[in-house]
Formats: C-alpha cells, sequence, structure tokens
C-alpha cells in the first residue's frame, strides 16, 4: 500500500472480503479521502489498486464488503458535512455503476453491517429520531427493525439486531426480535454506557435469539466483554474478558465463530489480542500482538478467521493499513517497532482536587531548557490524546514549541466515573483543570511561563476559550479550531440528533440556560485580552461556522488581536493534504507573531 507521493498518503478503514480475496480501505493524500479495492496474493501482499469511484464530493467515511464478496457499500460525507449518504458499487472492475440508498427524509445515513443480501442502516431523520433499517438496495425495498431518538443501530445477523438506546453517561443494548419486539439485556445500572457488540450468528438448526458479545462497563470501572446467552427467552451474562486498567475498544468474530479479535486500550496505547474461540463460545487460546504502531483502529477479518487488517499508526508511524494472520501469529508473534526513541513520555499529574490526570508530552528539539509550550485539548468531550499521528503539531515542534496532549477530566480511556467527572456542574472542575495542568508542566521545568499557548478542536476548540475567558493571564495567545462559543446557539443550529446526544454532557437548554450561560464564552468575552485565532470549515454542520464568527466579533469589538482561516471546502475535519498545510503555516505564523517560537 505504498504510493510515489510517499509520506502525503495515509491509508485506513479497511474491510477485507469474507472469502479473503480482496481488501477495500480509505486513502487520504492531496484531496478528499476516497475508497480503493485491491487483490490480496497468496503471500498476503496486497495487489494493485482499483479506485472505488460514487457520485459524492465529499471524503469517504467507511466501506464494507457484502457477504458474497460481489457488492461494497461506501459511506461518504458531501463535502465533508454531517450529512452522510450511502452508496453501492460492485467489486467487477469493468462496472463503475453506482447505487445510492438514501430516502427521502434521511439527513444522514450511516454504515452498520450486512445481514445476508441486506444492508443493515441507521438513517437519521430531521426531526433528530433515528430509523433502523434493512435494505435490500437491488430490489428497492427495506424494513424499519426499530425507530426512537437517542439510539444507534450497532449490529444485525439473521434479523436480529442490536440497538443502543439512552442518553449520554446512560446508555445501554436492547435485542429487537425479527418480529419487531424487543428486550433489554441487562439489569439497570445507572451512569453505566454499554453501547457495543456483535449478533453471533445461528448455529445450523439453532433456534433464536442467537448468543451475543458486548462491551461497556456495566457493573464495572472498565470497559470489559460479555457473553449474553438466552435460557427461556431470558438473558445471562457472563464475563469473558476483562482487565482493571484496559477499556475495550472493538471486537470483530470470524463468521465460523472461531477466532476474535479485540482491541484494548491502555493509558491510550492499543493492544491487540487474538482468541481461539470453542465451540461453547469459551477462550480456548489467546495471544497479545506486537503492533508496529502505538495506536490501531478498523478490525476487519474474513469468515474463517485467516487474514485480520487493521489500521496503526503512531507518533511517527503514519495511519497506514495492515493485513497479517492472527492463526499463524498465535505461536509467532507479529513483531514490530510499537515504542520508538521519538515516542512521547506519558506523564501523570494531580488536579487540585486530588482526582489523576494525564497527558502526553513531545519535547520539541530545541537547546532552550524551558521551552515555548502548546497545551493541545482533544475533542469529544469523551475523546482521549493518544500517541498518534499529529501532522500538524509536528511542524509546531519542529519550529521548537514542545507540546503536551492532556486528558483533562470528562476524557475516555480511564474508566466510568472519570469519563463522567465533567457532567454538567462537573464542567467547571474540568476547566480547572486546564489550569492545573499548565501550573505542573511550569513547575517541574517543561514550561515557560510566559510562553504557554492552547489549542484545540471541536470540543478542544470550546475548552481552549473557555481557558482564555477564565484564566486570561494564563496563556499567551489559543488557537480554537471548530469549537462552540455559546452552547445555546450552539444547541440552536447543530444538527437535531447531536444537539439530542449534548444535553447530559452539557446540559439541558431550557432547565440548565443559567448553568449553560455561566460556561459558554461567548459570555465572558470581556475577559479575554490575549489574541485568538480561530480556524473553521465552511461546511461544518456539528459546530457551525457561525461559532467561530460571533466569538471573533466579540473580541473585534474589544480590540483583541484575532485571525479567522476559513475553509469553503471542509466541514467539521480538516481532510484535504493541502488545507492541513497551511493551517501548520497559519498556526506558526500566528504563533510566531505573540512571541512563542523561540530564536535559532
Amino acid at each position: 500500500m505504498r504510493s510515489s507521493k510517499g509520506d502525503t498518503r495515509f491509508t485506513y478503514g479497511p474491510s477485507l472480503s469474507p472469502d479473503g480475496s480482496e481488501i477495500a480501505f480509505i486513502v487520504r493524500d492531496d484531496a478528499y479521502p476516497y475508497a480503493v479495492q485491491a487483490q490480496i496474493e497468496a503471500d498476503g501482499a496486497v495487489g494493485r489498486e482499483r479506485r472505488v469511484r460514487i457520485p459524492v464530493d465529499g471524503p469517504v467515511t467507511r466501506v464494507l464488503h457484502s457477504p458474497d464478496g460481489k457488492w461494497l457499500a461506501c459511506e461518504a460525507a458531501p463535502h465533508g458535512s454531517e450529512r452522510s449518504e450511502i452508496w453501492l458499487v460492485t467489486t467487477d472492475p469493468d462496472d463503475s455503476s453506482a447505487t445510492g440508498v438514501n430516502m427521502p427524509g434521511d439527513v444522514r445515513v450511516r454504515i452498520v453491517e450486512w445481514d445476508k443480501q441486506y444492508l443493515a442502516v441507521a438513517a437519521f431523520q430531521d426531526d433528530g429520531v433515528t430509523e433502523a433499517r434493512l435494505v435490500d438496495p437491488f430490489a428497492g425495498t427495506h424494513k424499519v427493525l426499530d425507530r426512537r431518538a437517542d439510539s444507534m443501530l450497532v449490529d444485525c445477523e439473521g434479523g436480529y439486531s442490536l440497538m443502543r438506546v439512552g442518553p449520554r453517561g446512560n446508555r445501554e443494548l436492547l435485542l429487537i426480535h425479527p418480529d419487531g419486539t424487543w428486550q433489554p439485556l441487562l439489569p439497570p445500572d445507572p451512569g453505566a454506557t454499554v453501547d457495543g457488540g456483535v449478533v453471533l450468528p445461528l448455529d445450523e438448526g439453532q433456534e433464536g435469539p442467537p448468543s451475543l458479545v458486548i462491551h461497556g462497563d456495566w457493573g464495572a470501572n472498565r470497559r470489559r466483554l460479555m457473553r449474553i446467552d438466552f435460557t427461556g427467552g431470558l438473558p445471562e451474562m457472563t464475563v469473558i474478558a476483562e482487565y482493571g486498567d484496559a477499556d475495550v475498544e472493538q471486537i470483530v468474530f470470524s463468521r465460523d465463530k472461531c477466532v476474535a479479535a479485540v482491541l484494548w486500550c491502555r493509558n491510550g496505547v492499543s493492544k491487540l489480542e487474538v482468541m481461539v474461540m470453542s465451540p461453547l463460545l469459551k477462550i480456548s487460546a489467546r495471544r497479545s500482538i506486537d503492533l508496529p504502531g502505538m495506536v490501531a483502529s478498523n478490525l476487519s477479518v474474513t469468515s474463517n478467521g485467516s487474514l485480520l487488517a487493521l489500521t496503526v499508526q503512531g507518533p511517527d508511524v503514519k495511519p497506514q493499513v495492515k493485513v497479517f494472520r492472527p492463526k499463524i501469529a498465535l505461536g509467532e508473534v507479529m513483531r514490530g517497532a510499537q515504542i520508538t526513541d521519538n515516542a512521547p513520555d506519558h506523564v501523570s499529574y494531580t488536579a487540585r482536587d486530588g482526582l489523576e490526570l494525564s497527558g502526553w508530552f513531545y519535547r520539541a528539539r530545541h537547546p532552550e531548557e524551558k521551552r515555548p509550550m502548546l497545551v493541545h485539548l482533544h475533542g469529544g468531550p469523551e475523546g482521549q490524546s493518544r500517541p498518534e499521528y499529529h501532522d500538524v503539531l509536528t511542524e509546531v515542534m519542529r519550529a521548537g514549541i514542545s507540546v503536551f496532549t492532556p486528558n483533562v477530566r470528562g476524557s475516555s480511556g480511564y474508566g466510568r466515573s472519570f469519563v463522567n467527572a465533567d457532567n454538567r456542574y462537573g464542567r467547571f472542575a474540568g476547566i480547572r483543570d486546564l489550569e492545573d495542568t499548565v501550573d505542573f508542566l511550569v513547575s517541574i521545568g517543561l514550561a515557560d511561563p510566559g510562553r504557554v499557548a492552547v489549542s484545540g478542536r471541536s470540543y478542544g476548540g470550546f475548552l481552549t476559550l473557555q481557558g482564555m475567558t477564565a484564566f486570561p493571564e494564563l496563556f499567551r495567545c489559543g488557537i480554537a479550531a471548530c469549537g462552540m462559543s455559546d452552547i445555546q446557539t450552539f444547541y440552536r443550529d447543530t444538527e437535531p440528533w447531536i444537539a439530542s446526544a449534548a444535553y447530559p454532557k452539557y446540559g439541558y437548554p431550557i432547565q440548565d440556560a443559567e448553568l449553560l450561560k455561566c460556561f459558554s464564552p461567548l459570555a465572558d468575552a470581556a475577559r479575554v485580552t490575549a489574541p485568538v485565532m480561530f480556524i473553521h470549515g465552511e461546511h461544518d454542520t456539528n459546530v457551525p461556522p457561525s461559532e467561530s464568527r460571533q466569538m471573533k466579533q466579540a473580541l473585534d469589538a474589544r480590540g483583541v488581536p484575532t485571525r479567522l482561516l476559513l475553509f469553503e471546502d471542509e466541514g467539521h475535519e480538516f481532510l484535504k493534504r493541502h488545507n492541513r498545510e497551511r493551517i501548520a503555516a497559519e498556526m506558526l505564523d500566528f504563533l510566531g507573531a505573540h512571541g512563542m517560537i523561540p530564536s535559532e
């Protein structure tokens, strides 16, 4: 999967055909990410690529083979917006036709899984309700499996489907039966999140409901694997695997249920575990597999478990698709340079209320002992700062600025209580974590107190603006990308399902109106004294560009130096290579103009 463009190219999001003869994945180089298909040679090497053509001007976000390997479902987002579409193409290289599966009234459609010849999709409607469907794209018919707000179709098999229901911080799974009836799988556990799982195929002659493997933090502080079996129609839970300091991120099963691959996350670093399963779904053998990168995602496995594909990346490893044979790896571990000399340092520190925080420190190569520091904040809020590949931040470090990417309260990867610690009124403690982070970096001599800047995208952009209003003397300058500036206007202007999902985290628009005003940066714009750079995509329907414009206007009226970098061909994420290069150049120019870049 190499390219003549070399270091400008990323590959990710693989889908193996069920028989292992072909792979599809997403490529990002100069323009919007696009899908390609390629044959897999006998030795496991990937052959010549063929680009998948669909009638969408926007990034491809997911690809998935049909069970017979003849079709490929492609999910794409026009102009990078949240309003995704699904197109079906044939894997025949001589057939360039594409068939859409969206229906009138759909504002966003997501690929979930294939169930025989049917494509299971989750369609978001204008009213914010999610409709789970089985679509027969060739007959032009569909079946509605379930329809409700604050929900998502998770998996589908043999007419049975898993539906995630409930708001953030209190999510559970329902099993939807072929006749439309449904049942919860676990007793209530307020504050738990169980939102992932697999419906396993029924054995020949077996009557439903089928066995399920689900994951979440029900009954625990960490996400673990649980098996659900049915006796007399009632669900019974058994814990399959758990670690006290790691979370399950993804699990895939081979069609024959003999091989399972699991991704765990421990302090931001991925661990891949391959399991050989007995007929009773008990683990008969398991092995951790070393990876050539610190972060992995997007597992895909063939029907018999002979091939496994995934995406790997790291601070000095660009996102790339890897294919290997997991059964061989059980006896012969796949080796790779997971942690290199250039890897950042994972450090822990304590907030003022005693809560342990952590983050990744990237040391700039510059002779100054106390370096200028950029504190870069992740999105979410439930995102996680991980040792991933950061092309823009790499340029910042090359300019002599060290970077720290913290995991303040509300981040995922550190347990249930931690991820919920910033909900609603806990938001104020999350904002104070930013001040405690800077105090820590200064106290141990990693940062020059007079040259600390802050940046972030999405929720990270929001927290950047919050930090600059709450602690106006703390930062030399700030860079807010796609960040909210007023929660009430964000609720009003964003997509309805995004607003609904955000209520439990930030507060409800009517009941919590005063709370929302208290931590909306726009309400405290008069406190900002340091220069601010705003970055936004014109097609962002998640956090509309008006959020940046209104904050900039408020600061301009007070004479605070501002800069706005607006991309007319991007959405909530910045995907085009030349746009990201421009972001890096503009950020460095802005940081340099405000005394952040050290002299030679």
